[in-house]
């Protein structure tokens, strides 16, 4: 019996499964990822709601999904239909159910597809403690087969297909109280509709776990895919974060959720839920999608490497030594936080002053929570070594608590005097291009200055031996260690792609857990550094893909740090050295294993939704936007905003046109206030939970994330 969601993490190939038609689009097999979006608009505003699917066409959008809350929603749909029609809009037409089977069986008339919510379709959310026996519990199941089977069957009969999409924010409380608030819960309230329909001999399913917590989300949907191997079921994933918000942490939550899955080869469509715009979230989409698709279709195991250690479902951090770094700021490893880098280039391009300013932007106090703690500067020649050694006296004398790393060429650590010079400055050394009979004598000479820690660092192979490269770098480091040297971590350097249809950093998450699981079986428990590529793409494709460099990035990171892979990350490539470093704090965040921000888990919108989402959302983050480690949840209706707020620590809730509702955890604690007073209120509720703090003064002023 399998015990892992893929057949091999070091070289992952794309989950089989079989193929989906959504109206005419093929989902699943070795068809492309497919993108989709939902609309915002309410549905039974026809023209509006129109007008969205066709600007969602227009950016590319393969399917487009609408809410059906109400018999007024339901009835526009044949409305809705025939003005697609009119118009030659082609898209398939996705129906979005929740609470009403009544509902769903006037839309699966009208629809491509309809997507319930296994959560609220015949069971409730009330958050009611009830112990069931194992006899109650069939019953329930006879009784949810009872309200689900028309649907099923009318589905077939017609031909189209459907979603079982559970959410982490509407599990049901029989789920609940079965399988507590978790993945596994997710995963059998989805398998009890997916065991009904294949009871009925229907076969048209996509599947889908969705949550705002990465972790949660990857672990769902892993389990998902371990059990339906196990049942013997192939049917296709629709992937996303849901509640993922705006600007750059929604980009970065869904490259970590969505990309991470997809380089694992799971994944067969996707939807990037945005408080934006929805046709903002294509571009965004297409981008996950373009990285992943074509590369995963062709599995070719790795021979020579060993088992992992590192166990999926636990999630926690790899055990590693700590390596001192200079400052203490900057040790890694053990028990210390993730660290963040950041790379500068070559220092002797740069004036004295000009260098010293942009370290102490990023390093000094004025940073705030968000600061580089060690700089990388690559060092090619002797003034360079210079440039060096006048910012090192620069950092002291102005007390900046930042460790530097130099990146030396070969001219400059394989000189005497040069690298004695060098090591006298700097808090770390990369020796580029070593070879494993120069590591003996560089690490004796390392191993004499104290406060100096070494990082062997080497180039993923591309198409090459991965086995071997993990094997020499491993071999390097049991040199450096028997030579003296005990403060040392490695790294697998983050290369550019040399084209744009290139895997690049999707290589770069296999190579680095092939590299852990090789050190792992050596007993070596050295740190490990994760660089991924971020450099933009030209500007019109940059514009095209909805920032591939950010996305990316993260998805390479991102993925590895949520398996507890990784105690440092550096995003190489970017022309701005503060936003790689913005973006790196963002990965660290959104992959659950470094705060220092508030965390904003808020809807895309649909619909359902009870007020006008971006302004509302842009409004309570200029009201708290500094209260770092406190999560807020903003959603739009009562769908999934009860049940996410077991995530979040305060929830803003709409609940009727005009009236929101405010929580603390999953209760609700002021009922029905006017909006235009709620965000306030809200503050006033995190101030009387000992939770707010006023801004620091001085602190570096961080625009907030804007929508693109």
């Amino acid at each position: 019996m399998s015990t892992s969601y893929a057949r091999d993490r070091f070289s992952p190939r794309r989950r089989p499964t079989r193929v989906v038609m959504i109206g005419s689009v093929p989902v699943g097999g070795d068809e492309p990822i497919r993108v989709q979006s939902m609309t915002t608009t309410l549905t039974y505003d026809v023209p509006a709601t129109v007008e969205q699917i066709a600007r969602l066409e227009r950016a590319g959008c393969e399917i487009a999904r609408v809410t059906v809350p109400s018999l007024r929603d339901a009835q526009a749909l044949p409305e809705i239909r025939a003005e697609m029609t009119r118009r030659g809009i082609a898209l398939p037409l996705v129906a979005d159910i929740h609470f009403s089977p009544k509902m769903a069986m006037m839309a699966v008339e009208q629809v491509e597809k309809v997507r319930v919510n296994p959560g609220n379709f015949t069971d409730t959310k009330r958050f009611e403690q009830h112990a069931y026996s194992d006899e109650e519990y069939a019953q329930e199941l006879v009784r949810i087969e009872e309200k689900f089977a028309p649907l099923v069957l009318r589905a077939r009969e017609r031909g189209i297909s459907m979603r079982i999409g559970t959410n982490h924010g509407s599990l049901s409380d029989r789920i609940m109280n079965r399988y507590g608030d978790s993945p596994e819960g997710m995963v059998e309230s989805a398998l009890e509709f997916v065991r009904i329909c294949r009871k009925h001999d229907y076969h048209q399913l996509v599947i889908s776990m969705k949550a705002s917590n990465t972790r949660i989300m990857v672990e769902a949907y892993r389990l998902l895919a371990l059990q339906m191997e196990r049942e013997g079921m192939d049917y296709p994933f629709h992937l996303g974060v849901t509640e993922a918000g705006d600007g750059d942490p929604a980009r970065i939550k869904s490259a970590i959720g969505i990309g991470g899955l997809l380089q694992d080869g799971i994944g067969d469509t996707i939807r990037v839920s945005l408080t934006e715009d929805p046709v903002r979230e294509v571009p965004v989409a297409f981008a996950l999608a373009g990285r992943a698709g074509p590369r995963l279709k062709t599995w070719f195991q790795v021979p020579g490497l060993p088992a992992e250690q590192t166990d999926w479902r636990v999630f926690q951090r790899r055990p590693t030594r700590r390596i001192e770094q200079g400052t203490a700021a900057a040790a890694l490893g053990g028990d210390q936080e993730l660290r963040v880098e950041v790379e500068l280039g070559r220092p002797g391009r740069l004036s004295a002053s000009v260098l010293r300013d942009q370290v102490l932007a990023l390093a000094g106090s004025q940073a705030g929570d968000r600061r580089a703690e060690l700089i990388g500067l690559t060092v090619e020649d002797g003034h360079d070594l210079a440039a060096l050694r006048a910012l090192r006296t620069s950092v002291d004398e102005a007390g900046v608590n930042v460790a530097l790393d130099a990146r030396a060429a070969r001219a400059v650590w394989s000189q005497p005097g040069e690298r004695e010079t060098l090591l006298g400055v700097v808090d770390r050394l990369t020796p580029v291009g070593i070879t494993a009979g120069e590591v003996r004598a560089l690490a004796s000479a390392v191993a004499a200055h104290e406060d100096t820690a070494l990082l062997l660092q080497a180039a993923p192979p591309v198409g090459g031996d991965l086995a071997a490269a993990c094997a020499a770098l491993a071999d390097m480091a049991q040199a450096a260690l028997e030579a003296g040297l005990s403060h040392l971590a490695l790294g697998l350097r983050a290369e550019a792609p040399r084209a744009a249809d290139e895997a690049g950093p999707l290589l770069h998450a296999g190579a680095v857990r092939a590299l852990a699981a090789t050190l792992d079986a050596r007993g070596l428990d050295l740190p490990l550094v994760l660089e991924a590529w971020g450099g933009a793409p030209d500007t019109a494709r940059d514009a095209r893909q909805g920032d591939q460099g950010l996305l990316d990035a993260a998805t390479a990171a991102g993925g590895l740090l949520v398996d507890g892979i990784g105690d440092a990350v550096r995003l190489t490539g970017f022309q701005d050295p503060a936003r790689a470093l913005d973006l790196a704090y963002g990965v660290l965040q959104g992959a659950r294993r470094r705060t220092t921000e508030t965390e904003y888990i808020s809807c895309p919108g649909c619909g359902r939704t009870l007020f006008d989402l971006e302004p509302v959302t842009a409004r309570i983050k200029a009201l708290t936007n500094h209260l770092k480690g406190v999560k807020i949840g903003v959603m739009g209706c009562v769908v999934n905003g009860p049940g996410e707020m077991a995530d979040a620590d305060f929830g803003y809730v709409g609940w009727k046109p005009g009236k929101v509702n405010l929580y603390v955890g999953r209760e609700c604690v002021v009922r029905e206030i006017d909006d235009d007073e709620a965000p306030e209120r809200l503050v006033q509720l995190i101030k009387d939970h000992g939770r707010w703090t006023e801004p620091r003064a001085g602190a570096r002023e961080r625009a907030l994330p804007v929508a693109r």
